[in-house]
């Protein structure tokens, strides 16, 4: 029986639809960003991207179950069904090289996404980027989503990235609540399965001034990689998520080059 390419299985690609934003379509991209967000956030966090990347560079920001015009689903509170659910969409856009970027929880998934397109499609990401979390070998116990709500809420709000409108306002945060919590505890227990290291470059981005990751839990990312390792260690506080863009921005020719993409003149600023 003829078999279907994630790439071309209309299932896949639905799925995809639903999963993956990209604000600006580009039929030839050269490369391909997933970008996955931090806990409570959707692909609104990324789209201010799209055109500030090179050219020939698409974005893709990953929208998760229970936020957005998802936020009448259940979210994921377990990393191996997350992953399970979210695979094909990726798979099915994975047929030109990509990277993978996580923000903080959405880091987490993105190991696993990266383990799962290597040992289950052949697909490596021409790199990782992580960044405001720990590596894996360092992760806190700290079970911050189990706190008694009003502490909850107070721990969320010192992390930056979710506007205080929002986080004051109790009719929203009885929607959002479920959602946090379930994206805390990924980030708390989520643990990849696979013993082998990534043999995919990692870029760890923080911030000098985070109170809650240093870098030596930054450094700890290298554990992940066979391959290639740095830290960009920078003067900002948790939220570096436009700084973590900017180290992105200039990775990503060497990334193309090293896939073997000609590269192109850079689009015009927005």
């Amino acid at each position: 029986m003829a078999t279907t390419s994630p790439a071309t299985d209309p299932r896949a690609l639905l799925s995809a639809k639903r999963w993956v934003v990209r604000p600006q379509r580009i039929p030839d991209a050269r490369i391909r960003v997933f970008c996955f967000p931090h806990a409570g956030a959707g692909a609104a966090a990324f789209t201010p991207w799209a055109g500030r990347l090179p050219a020939g560079a698409e974005l893709c920001a990953i929208r998760f179950p229970g936020r957005e015009n998802r936020i009448d689903e259940a979210p994921f509170d377990d990393l191996q069904l997350l992953v399970d659910a979210l695979e094909p969409a990726v798979a099915a856009l994975s047929d030109r090289p990509f990277v993978l970027l996580g923000h903080c929880s959405g880091s987490v998934i993105a190991l696993e996404l990266a383990h799962r397109l290597r040992d289950r499609h052949g697909k490596r990401p021409e790199a990782l980027v992580v960044s405001s979390i720990a590596g894996p070998v360092r992760r806190s116990s700290e079970s911050i989503h189990l706190l008694p709500r009003e502490a909850f809420f107070e721990r969320v709000a010192l992390y930056g990235g979710i506007d205080e409108s929002v986080l004051g306002d109790p009719e929203i945060m009885d929607v959002f609540e479920p959602t946090l919590r379930a994206d805390f505890r990924i980030a708390e227990e989520g643990t990849t399965e696979h013993t082998e290291r990534l043999d995919v470059p990692i870029f760890a981005v923080g911030g000098r001034h985070d109170p809650f990751v240093g870098f030596e839990d930054l450094s700890a990312w290298g554990e992940e990689t066979s391959t290639s390792f740095s830290v960009h260690h920078l003067d900002a506080g948790h939220f570096v998520l436009n700084e973590t863009m900017e180290q992105l921005v200039a990775a990503l020719p060497a990334h193309l080059r090293q896939a073997g993409v000609e590269e192109r003149p850079p689009r015009p600023a927005l």
